[in-house]
């Protein structure tokens, strides 16, 4: 079918899709992060339950940690221009970073007596 103005009306609906805010963002040139691991160089009090936000929006799940451990993140999330990453223990912040820069690269990050490393990567 050779597509004009006069016969667009019959294109079925099922064509078309409505794309979500983070869909929309990403075709207007923005990036996204991911954060892949942390690894605790020291957790206060021994144990944290870390959680990660990104410019503000809650991103993966909570993730229970000892001094000396390492764990797989799988969270991410789009962003337009800087993303401010904050780690959290429990709902109190333990400091963060904020990144704009393509490719992977590890961030050391200390606060309220916690110290990790987060590795994660930046992309289109």
């Amino acid at each position: 079918m050779t597509f004009s103005k006069s016969n667009l009306n019959v294109l079925s609906e099922s064509l078309f899709t409505e794309l979500t805010a983070d869909q929309a963002q990403m075709l207007e040139g923005g990036k996204r992060i991911d954060i892949l691991l942390v690894r605790c160089i020291q957790a206060g009090g021994g144990s944290d339950r870390l959680s990660f936000t990104v410019n503000g929006n809650n991103v993966g799940n909570p993730i229970g940690i000892q001094t000396g451990g390492v764990a797989n993140v799988g969270a991410s999330a789009n962003f337009n221009s800087t993303a401010s990453v904050q780690l959290f223990d429990a709902g109190s912040s333990l400091g963060g970073f904020s990144t704009s820069s393509n490719g992977q690269q590890t961030r050391r990050v200390s606060g309220g007596g916690s110290t990790y490393e987060v590795t994660y990567r930046v992309g289109n």
